[in-house]
């Protein structure tokens, strides 16, 4: 099986003179999030594909072509134009079944394994911050709309950006949330009209935007001990 990481958006400042680093090389503990996230893939995942963007460079000299018992596969996407390009451009690449997850959040291996019973998955949390998040609507414990919003209601089902997907996705036309931007949860969300996706609540997430979203994240990992 293989997992799709989409590592290719823009990197972050630790301070205003510092070199501008992928966010997903940030150090939480002792590993970097993308280090963290490959070493919790499930043992079935025997290949993980890269999406990488402008700082490329630096993932690729980091993780190289074999991290963690896994092959490593890059892919460049050129261009910024949203997770669902980000994902469509790797479909040469793809088997069947595969994972998908976002580069700059922390995952735990038993929320994948869990996603992975499923034939179509995705992964969800309960959350009350006020962040900009993708709303998950349910019905019957399968995906039925994921709708994006300013304020998230008190216990709203937030999308985690982890999914269990298959090459039928590339049957259904990117979506346009943007100028030049083409959503992957979107898209997922056309599948979900003619295909069960189920949803998995996650033990544990958390995106990774910002220097103080580090420290928590920190935090919360001594207390699970990930």
């Amino acid at each position: 099986m293989q997992a799709v990481i989409l590592v290719a958006g823009e990197g972050i400042k630790l301070s205003s003179a510092a070199e501008e680093i992928p966010k997903c090389l940030l150090k939480v503990g002792k590993k970097t999030v993308l280090e963290h996230n490959i070493s919790q893939l499930p043992q079935e995942v025997k290949e993980v594909i890269l999406v990488v963007g402008r700082l490329r460079s630096r993932i690729k000299k980091h993780i190289g072509n074999y991290f963690s018992g896994r092959q490593i596969k890059y892919i460049e996407q050129t261009e910024q134009l949203g997770t669902g390009h980000a994902l469509f451009i790797a479909k040469d690449s793809l088997e069947n079944k595969f994972l998908v997850l976002m580069g700059d959040n922390l995952y735990l291996k038993k929320d994948m394994e869990n996603c992975l019973r499923h034939k179509l998955c995705l992964l969800a949390q309960k959350i009350e911050a006020p962040e900009r998040f993708g709303i998950v609507k349910i019905d019957d414990g399968v995906l039925r709309e994921i709708v994006e919003s300013q304020k998230i209601p008190t216990g709203a089902l937030i999308n985690c950006g982890l999914y269990v997907l298959d090459k039928r996705i590339f049957d259904y036309p990117l979506v346009l949330i943007g100028e030049n931007e083409y959503g992957l949860p979107q898209t997922i969300a056309k599948m979900a009209r003619d295909y069960p996706i189920k949803i998995e609540k996650a033990a544990f997430w958390m995106p990774i935007n910002n220097l103080q979203d580090l420290k928590q994240a920190d935090k919360y990992l001594k207390k699970i001990y990930l």
